[in-house]
Order: C-alpha cells, then structure tokens, then sequence
C-alpha cells in the first residue's frame, strides 16, 4: 500500500473515530452498561522492525475477534479485538448464562453477532458521514490470539506496514472490553 498523506490520516482518524463512537454504543446497548470509546490513535507498524513479531509481544492467546473487510465509499479492514476475560463475559452477558460451561458453538455464534453489530455500526457511521454506501465482508473469526490472527489477515491484504487506526472501548470501571482497528487498504 502506497503511503498515506497526513491529510488522509487525519480524515481517517475522523471517520474511525465515528464508527467506533456508534459502535461502543450499540455495545453499550447489547451488555447494559455504560461503554466509552477512547480517542483514535495511528500505530504506525513501520516503526516496528517486525509487525507481526511486534504483535506478537503483546498477544492474548485467548482473546477472540472478528474481521472484515468493507467495500464502497472506503476500502478498509476493520477488527473487533475482545480480550480473553472481556470476551467471556461478553458472551455470557449476551446469551444470558451466568455460570457453567459455555458451549463453542453457543461462543462462536455470540461473538460473530456482536462482531456483525459492530460492524454495521462503523459502517453506518462511516458511509453516513461521506454520504455514500460501505458495506461489510462476511466475518472471519478468530476464537484465540487474536490479535496474531488480525495481523496474519491484514498482512494477507495490504501488508504488514499499513497504518492501524485504533480505538478502545471501555466500561466505567475503566476495564478494557474491546478494540477495533480500521486498516486502509488503498
């Protein structure tokens, strides 16, 4: 991917930062409690000797998370990231079960529909402020490390020195539930 104007940056900080404020709160609206997102920051993998590598370092091997790729008004990635405890009790918030073993399937399914929520809602946001259409790919799930898996999904696409756009969503006690990145990839 050719290198990004600042300009470009800037507006993509913009429209990131739209989508992952409609989408923590239609995450709010899912788990019933209050979510804040965090101000967008750029992560520059061009800084990193290794991407994946540097990813790598800071991985949760039982994080989970959600990936697609949009199409319209602006071609990107976007990963929902959900940590291994937050993803937990994400998944026992939506379906409504409090203690006991969690089924795979019950989790794969709970996820992959918080993830297209998600989505539609950055989308929606996006698309609303270009004033045009965006669409999200079917998901990939990722139900472990998924923050290697994001990178892998990433590379793939556009390559490991793209810019990440990312965004924190927390609950008030200031515990992290979940992180979404947006990837240009043109």
């Amino acid at each position: 991917m050719d290198e990004i104007h600042k300009a470009d940056l800037d507006r993509l900080v913009e429209l990131a930062s739209a989508g992952a404020v409609q989408a923590g709160e239609a995450l709010a609206q899912l788990v019933g409690i209050p979510v804040e997102t965090g101000a967008p920051v750029v992560v520059s993998m061009s800084a990193a000797e290794d991407g994946v590598e540097a990813a790598r370092l800071g991985s949760d091997p039982d994080s989970s998370g959600v990936f697609f790729e949009f199409e319209g008004c602006l071609d990107a990635i976007i990963g929902i990231l959900f940590p291994g405890a937050a993803s937990e009790l994400l998944v026992r918030r939506i379906v409504g079960i409090e203690s006991g073993e969690l089924e795979p399937t019950v989790v794969e399914s709970a996820l992959m529909e918080v993830g297209n929520i998600l989505a539609s809602h950055v989308a929606s946001a996006i698309a609303d402020r270009l004033g045009s259409r965006l669409l999200p790919s079917i998901p990939s799930l990722a139900m472990s490390d998924a923050e290697v898996e994001l990178e892998a999904f990433i590379d793939r696409l556009v390559g490991p020195l793209s810019p990440r756009i990312e965004s924190r969503l927390v609950d008030q006690r200031g515990s992290l539930i979940g992180r979404l990145v947006l990837v240009p990839t043109r």
